[in-house]
């Protein structure tokens, strides 16, 4: 400090830093120690708004401190869009579906002075909301529901961790309790006595399939679990720190302060982690489920409902296939009597007998009720497996004398499993503690359970409000889809390569109220929502922030951005009046084109493909197959994770415009889309084309727009035209 007080020319806004560091210091109870004082391991500071000059268009903190850097550099916020616009661009933003006119013109009407912000917590407690999140989430936690590599097998219990998320995020379960849950769910329970080893509650069984979500082939011992806890050790850094120690896996990371020790030391909190053996005649040995009872209101209920549905289901058919086989073999014994040369003996094919279009003893309704309940009973086990209480998770090992105790932890020489070095103790990276301590792991009073509170020793440090990182890279994720990128552009890499943060007050000042918020989610959505950064139109705004800020970095207007696949999916059958509303539940196998789930297979195909309204749920029930992604969703830069995603691509393709134009999808629900608006705009060809954009494009059509389509509403083919051009606009598909 005496240092400092010598040091001549301070500026005010330097002094405001240094003081500002060391407020956040003491307010957060961390001492600053070697290596940690350096962007981005220092404490969020405690700073307050800057005083900016146009101060009528401050709403929140937000506004100050993006205000103070755009005014700087002569500029200001655009001016507020359009309401109409704005209830389109929170509908998208929060759930994922556009409003329906009816929505519309409500918020247009409400002259209340608080009426946006209602709409925003509107929003928010509605339940698509977390159907809409959680897959950006899910996105980070690399989900998938089959393992990938050659035979891709399936994962039947993943789907259980895709509703977890989503009813965590509707529930805005403390963001906090959630880092707990997906890492150490199984030692949430202090043991304080002698007696038996606590269950973990079945919902934090389920959170854990987070650490079980990597890619993961046929197991080869020693290398694959150095693999596998290497790959939740990196994982976990990327998703909960935004630092890439799995760059430090074979040497010292080349940029950022983290080595190869600290990775190690770091993977030693996984080092008791123990997989179920694999089930018995499972061929890929991907390993086993732990039992997860159905936690949710209603859920078991609906689980024996499922089970039920299903076997129902294999009793029709067989009950078919008997009365369809006493017809063939009698069919059979017929032609014998007349054919001499019948062989005597000759077995009977019955699936070839019903599927011969020649074959007129069997009607077409019995023929396609045949193949419907056969390809049904396909995939009956399949699902039946899907439905047993159990998940896809781990826990840690019981140690001696039942299991073996804590294994030595070592450096890995490269990286490579049978090289091992110095011998490691479990410890957090020195980049951000500034030592490379032993962590304290919280035993029980006897020892009896030495395996037991390592990945919680872990998680209760990333989960602190005392660490820097953890609340800096959450508030980022958030920022990021709300204004089309973060605050540091690489969300999951706050490194050196990251270029560090374009207004590092500001998410200082978002860090900390997040924790002041109790880590809510929902508080940081508001608080976003509600600034006027986030009310800008995104068509008018003071040119000159093109040259000066061609990326938008500094946020002096809205940037328009491209829906994701899944959102593009589901306002196609949501405007079409098609999208099946149903929540949670197994996953959904929409039909593919040309029969490829039958072409893209190393063993029998899992794509269970079904046509009827469980096709329809939202694009987040879809199945996640490693080794298929469905093409529609694919042209639109939604993949199948096999690794961590923290931001998608975003790209234009002719590919795009085709999905759009001719594929599958768009065609047979521009069908639906126009009988939908017959049934409801029946009286005549000016309402009916009002509706079909009011549901479309959230607006009525121009005069230009009205004299060109005038002639297209007038008959059912034309309105099919109709419903095939408002979904091929670019406005249907970007919000502004």
């Amino acid at each position: 400090m005496l240092s400092l007080l010598k040091m001549p020319d301070w500026s005010a806004a330097s002094l405001r830093c240094v003081l500002g560091c060391f407020s956040a210091v003491f307010l957060l109870g961390i001492t600053v120690e070697a290596g940690s004082n350096e962007w981005p391991f220092y404490p969020p500071r405690s700073l307050p708004p800057p005083e900016v000059k146009n101060e009528r268009r401050v709403r929140n903190e937000i506004d100050s401190f993006l205000l103070n850097t755009l005014e700087a550099n002569g500029l200001s916020f655009a001016p507020e869009t359009g309401r109409r616009t704005l209830v389109r661009r929170l509908y998208f933003d929060l759930i994922g579906l556009p409003p329906t006119p009816e929505q519309i013109e409500a918020f247009l009407k409400d002259d209340q002075p608080q009426a946006y912000e209602r709409l925003v917590d509107a929003l928010l407690e509605d339940e698509r909301y977390g159907e809409r999140w959680a897959k950006f989430w899910l996105d980070l936690a690399r989900y998938a529901d089959t393992a990938g590599y050659e035979g891709d097998p399936d994962l039947p219990h993943a789907w259980r961790y895709r509703d977890y998320v989503i009813d965590s995020l509707n529930r805005d379960k403390p963001y906090d309790q959630f880092i707990r849950e997906q890492i150490a769910g199984d030692e949430f329970k202090e043991i304080m006595g002698a007696g038996e080893l606590p269950l973990p509650e079945p919902e934090h069984v389920v959170a854990m399939t987070f650490l079980r979500l990597a890619p993961f082939t046929e197991p080869r011992g020693d290398e694959t679990r150095h693999e596998m806890l290497s790959e939740m050790t990196s994982t976990v850094g990327s998703v909960f720190l935004g630092l890439t120690v799995g760059c430090a896996k074979c040497h010292d990371h080349k940029y950022d302060g983290i080595s190869t020790r600290d990775f190690y030391r770091m993977k030693a909190f996984f080092n008791t982690v123990q997989l179920m053996p694999p089930e018995r005649g499972d061929a890929y040995q991907i390993g086993g489920s732990l039992p997860a009872s159905f936690y949710r209101e209603g859920e078991a209920e609906w689980a024996e409902a499922k089970r039920v549905e299903i076997r129902s289901g294999l009793e029709s058919f067989e009950a078919l296939k008997t009365r369809l086989r006493v017809r063939a073999e009698a069919q059979k014994r017929s032609e014998s009597d007349a054919d001499s040369d019948e062989k005597e003996g000759e077995k009977l094919d019955l699936h070839a007998w019903i599927m011969d279009p020649e074959n007129d003893s069997i009607t077409s309704e019995e023929r396609q009720r045949y193949e419907y309940l056969s390809h049904q009973a396909a995939f009956a086990s399949q699902h039946l497996k899907r439905l047993e209480p159990r998940a896809m998770s781990l826990r840690h090992s019981f140690g001696p004398p039942y299991e073996p105790g804590v294994p030595v932890s070592r450096v890995m020489i490269r990286g490579e499993y049978d090289k091992p070095g110095e011998e490691v103790l479990a410890g957090f990276p020195s980049c951000i503690t500034g030592h490379q301590e032993p962590a304290d792991i919280r035993l029980d009073p006897f020892k009896r359970w030495p395996t037991r509170s390592r990945r919680m020793a872990l998680a209760e440090w990333i989960a602190s409000a005392k660490n820097p990182m953890t609340a800096r890279v959450m508030v980022n994720r958030l920022w990021m889809h709300h204004f089309g990128q973060g605050i540091v552009a690489t969300p999951s890499d706050f490194g050196k390569l990251s270029g560090g943060p374009s207004h590092p007050e500001l998410l200082d000042w978002l860090a900390r109220k997040f924790v002041e918020e109790k880590w809510s989610v929902k508080a940081m959505h508001r608080i976003m929502l509600n600034s006027s950064a986030y009310r800008q139109s995104s068509t008018e705004f003071d040119r000159r922030g093109l040259d000066l800020d061609a990326d938008n970095r500094w946020l002096g207007r809205f940037s328009p951005r491209r829906l994701e696949a899944e959102a593009i999916r589901d306002s196609v059958l949501f405007v079409s009046g098609r999208l099946n509303p149903e929540m949670y539940g197994l996953p959904i196998f929409p039909a593919l084109p040309d029969g490829i789930e039958e072409r893209v297979k190393y063993s029998k195909s899992k794509w269970a493909t079904d046509t009827g309204p469980e096709s329809r749920k939202r694009s987040i029930y879809i199945y996640q197959q490693r080794t298929l992604t469905m093409p529609f969703m694919q042209n639109f830069d939604s993949l199948v994770c096999e690794d961590t995603v923290p931001k998608r691509q975003k790209s234009v393709t002719p590919l795009q415009s085709l999905a759009m134009y001719n594929g599958r999808l768009v065609n047979e629900e521009a069908g639906h889309f126009a009988k939908r608006l017959i049934d409801e705009a029946p009286s005549d060809s000016t309402s009916r084309l009002d509706l079909a954009f009011q549901l479309a494009l959230g607006r009525l059509p121009s005069p230009e727009e009205r004299s060109s389509l005038e002639g297209v509403s007038t008959s059912a083919e034309g309105l099919n035209r109709l419903a095939r051009i408002l979904f091929n606009t670019s406005e249907f598909i970007y919000v502004d």
